[in-house]
């Protein structure tokens, strides 16, 4: 099974490459005879290259395994298929230890193979923190179990679990009966509704959950419980388990209704009110009974009393600290200068009767924040002043829509007006460059003084005529020859470009990301439009640094274009030129598009670079946006349409493979909420050859699959409100057993898997996907067993 090393001259990147790894690499024959290994797996080894050569690997492998690592190693050799698989490798020390072993084929274009590449990643941290969960599971359980209260945990979903015996020795349920939502079975069917809703509130927002209800005894009588849960969080925030107990307070809600009859009784005798009860009646009338977010209740001379608990998190964070200190002494408005002196000016307006209300911005540790805040008096019977009612309404995010307008108006009035000159500007250019040229031609040629001044006058006429096309860039009125562009390839083509207009102080690097949208436009006006933004991220580092342009896939949402007036939601081809340069300042990058704006000196430059780069990507039918910090670089990300339609001929060397198209036989249930993202589904899917009924929610969707027997397939979206779709799924495989499914979320894999909302092992599709996507995933699920 030997065969002598072949080396081919492309491999030595690879190799230079793998040899700084922190992970064994290896490359094979195609029969399977390894000729190379990395530095590290010689170090971890302990073995030398003529050790480890052909099948000498076997050496270092456990023999337990060893026959099985061989059986699925040739069957990926004869298969022409990539292998994985986990087993222990021994190291220079003696120990085994578990790695993660991948090899892939490199194939010919007949579909040959002509090499292996092998990776094998050492997992002894994963499998010990795996086993470490293991045991901290299993001491819960032992001190839950020796616990006196009734002990419960459910998975990140809300799904219950496991009970601890105290809950089976009261309720009389055996094991298993109470998993799921199958605890509801032993609540007061009166209470069931109140402690459902505040668990999924409590599963939704990741807050405590806290509830009373009556749990129904083993001889079928309800005592009180009150519910107690908090969520277990990961390293990362994230919800990975709850942790319950249920209390018993049968005894204290009987004493505690007695006494509230007895109260209610004395409240009916009570004829009279002191002065104090109608203070506090007024004070709470006051902070409950507005609707503003934040409410307050001082004293007249400032000091804050009370507050109710702001959704604000800065604010709500420090309620219990500020109680008792002066209003303009908090926290809140230390921050930003000048606002602790507004905010006793205007407490001491309220405290004579008048009443205060502006708009104020201030610097929170969230970040600045804008309010409609506003301070009334509290008086008594008699119109004297007994406290005063400071309110605020956060209006950020209208203040933030509202300059987003205006900023886009501002910019579509000075692009009419540019527009407007560039057009006369360059009729007067016409005649100018003109004449000099017919002026140039009558000159004696022995008249050198006069030649040179008709060559000046020329060229500065030249120079005005690129000035006044990047006006026209800016206005949007420029002549466009739009075509469609790989922008993966042009990116590339400009790389000597590139790095002849950056110098050797600035080290260029290109992130082009793979399976990249086509898009339609002007590939010289967006060669014009990188090259313009390399050369600004050029001069913003003086001392030299690394520029990066990067491609992507993107999708702007219906939330991110309401922010961003003119932009369309839908997908896009997203280029993003960042630099580790000097960075900009908020006010200096919310000017940066604006024309003949410039931070360069006289003469270095006329402001209008990134004004025709803004023009240009608007004119196409784009958007742009910047990213900047001062000392930490700017990163400018310039989106265009996505283009679809049929493939042209410069992507002929692209090998696309033919659509996977089902019969008329079969049919889909699309599942999904969003109704764009749900006719593009279901008009692809139809394309494909597929029959499709669709639903907008679970509740739909199980009606369908009730009514309609012959569903072969559920796609169905992961987030969605009320049932998730991972709950949806389990609901209709107790209808359909055999039901086959597959799911599709905007999260990546590992995002869902690790945050529990999917089993491991099921089957999905990310957001976004495309036709030939969805019709390989539709059909190989289909075609399975």
């Amino acid at each position: 099974m030997t065969s002598p090393p072949s080396p081919c001259d492309d491999e030595a990147p690879f190799r230079l490459m793998a040899e700084n790894l922190p992970t064994l690499c290896w490359m094979a024959n195609p029969d399977g005879y390894i000729v190379w290994y990395n530095r590290g797996w010689h170090d971890y080894c302990g073995t030398t290259p003529a050790e480890m050569e052909g099948w000498g690997w076997q050496s270092v492998h456990d023999p337990a395994v060893l026959p099985e690592v061989l059986e699925r190693w040739t069957t990926a050799i004869a298969a022409a298929e990539p292998f994985e698989m986990t087993f222990p490798i021994r190291g220079a020390d003696g120990v085994y230890r578990p790695f993660l072993t991948r090899v892939r084929p490199y194939k010919d274009d007949a579909g040959g193979v002509l090499r292996w590449f092998g990776v094998n990643t050492d997992i002894s941290a994963q499998v010990e923190a795996e086993a470490a969960l293991r045991k901290n599971e299993a001491l819960f359980r032992t001190l839950a179990q020796a616990m006196p209260n009734q002990v419960w945990a459910a998975a990140a979903d809300g799904q219950l679990d496991w009970f601890n015996d105290r809950v089976h020795d009261y309720s009389g349920a055996t094991r298993g009966t109470l998993d799921g939502e199958g605890w509801g079975r032993i609540v007061h069917p009166d209470d069931l509704p109140e402690a459902t809703k505040r668990w999924t509130n409590a599963i939704a927002s990741g807050a405590g959950y806290e509830t009373e209800f009556r749990l129904r005894r083993g001889d079928g009588h309800y005592r009180w419980h009150i519910a107690r849960a908090e969520p277990v969080r990961a390293a990362d925030g994230r919800i990975v388990r709850w942790v319950g107990a249920n209390t018993d307070i049968e005894d204290g809600k009987t004493a505690a209704q007695a006494l509230a009859r007895l109260n209610e009784t004395l409240e009916e005798q009570v004829n009279q009110r002191t002065a104090v009860l109608q203070a506090t009646e007024s004070r709470l009338r006051s902070i409950f009974e507005t609707g503003f977010q934040f409410q307050g209740f001082m004293s007249p001379d400032g000091v804050l009393l009370d507050a109710n608990p702001s959704s604000l998190e800065a604010i709500r964070a420090q309620l219990s600290d500020v109680v008792g200190m002066p209003f303009w002494e908090t926290p809140w408005f230390a921050e930003t200068p000048g606002m602790t002196e507004q905010v006793r000016a205007a407490a001491a307006t309220v405290a004579e009767g008048g009443s205060v209300r502006q708009e104020i911005t201030v610097n929170l540790p969230g970040g600045v924040r804008s309010f409609d805040f506003s301070m009334r008096p509290v008086l008594d019977a008699a119109g004297a002043v007994i406290g005063i009612v400071p309110e605020a309404m956060e209006t950020t995010e209208r203040r933030q829509a509202e300059e987003a307008l205006r900023q886009s108006q501002k910019m579509e009035a000075v692009g009419q007006l540019t527009g407007g000159i560039a057009h006369d500007f360059n009729n007067m250019l016409a005649v100018v460059s003109g004449s000099l040229e017919l002026l140039g031609r009558r000159i004696d040629p022995s008249d050198t003084r006069a030649r040179r001044y008709a060559e000046a006058a020329g060229d500065a006429a030249r120079r005005a005529a690129a000035l006044t096309q990047r006006l026209l860039a800016f206005s949007r009125q420029q002549p466009l020859r739009p075509e469609r562009i790989q922008p993966n390839r042009l990116v590339a083509g400009m790389s000597d470009l590139l790095a002849h207009s950056l110098g050797g102080a600035v080290r260029l690097e290109t992130v082009l990301a793979a399976g990249l949208w086509p898009t339609n436009a002007d590939p010289n006006q967006l060669e014009n439009a990188i090259l313009n933004l390399a050369v600004n991220a050029r001069d913003a580092m003086s001392e030299g640094g690394r520029l990066t342009i990067e491609t992507q896939n993107a999708h702007v949402d219906e939330r991110y274009a309401a922010a961003n007036p003119g932009l369309i939601p839908g997908h896009y081809v997203m280029i993003a030129v960042s630099d580790t340069g000097s960075g900009m300042a908020p006010e200096v990058a919310a000017k940066a598009f604006d024309p003949f704006f410039t931070t360069k000196a006289v003469g270095k430059g006329t402001g209008l670079g990134l004004s025709q780069v803004y023009g240009f990507v608007k004119q196409s039918g784009g958007h742009a946006k910047i990213y900047s910090e001062p000392g930490q670089g700017t990163s400018i990300k310039i989106y265009l349409p996505r283009l679809r339609g049929a493939a042209t001929q410069d992507e002929a060397d692209e090998a696309v493979p033919p659509l996977v198209l089902g019969d008329r036989h079969e049919l889909v249930l699309v599942v999904e909420d969003e109704p764009a993202v749900r006719q593009f589904s279901v008009d692809a899917l139809s394309e494909l050859g597929y029959r499709v009924v669709e639903a907008d929610c679970a509740a739909g969707a199980l009606r369908l699959l009730e009514t309609q027997p012959d569903v072969a397939l559920m796609f169905t979206d992961v987030v969605m409100p009320e049932i998730n779709g991972s709950r949806l799924a389990g609901e209709a495989r107790r209808l359909r057993p055999d039901l086959k499914v597959l799911f599709t979320t905007g999260y990546t894999r590992n995002a869902v898997v690790h945050n529990g909302v999917l089993d491991p092992g099921v089957e999905m599709i990310g957001k976004p996907f495309s036709v030939e996507e969805l019709a390989a995933k539709v059909r190989s699920i289909l075609d399975a067993p």
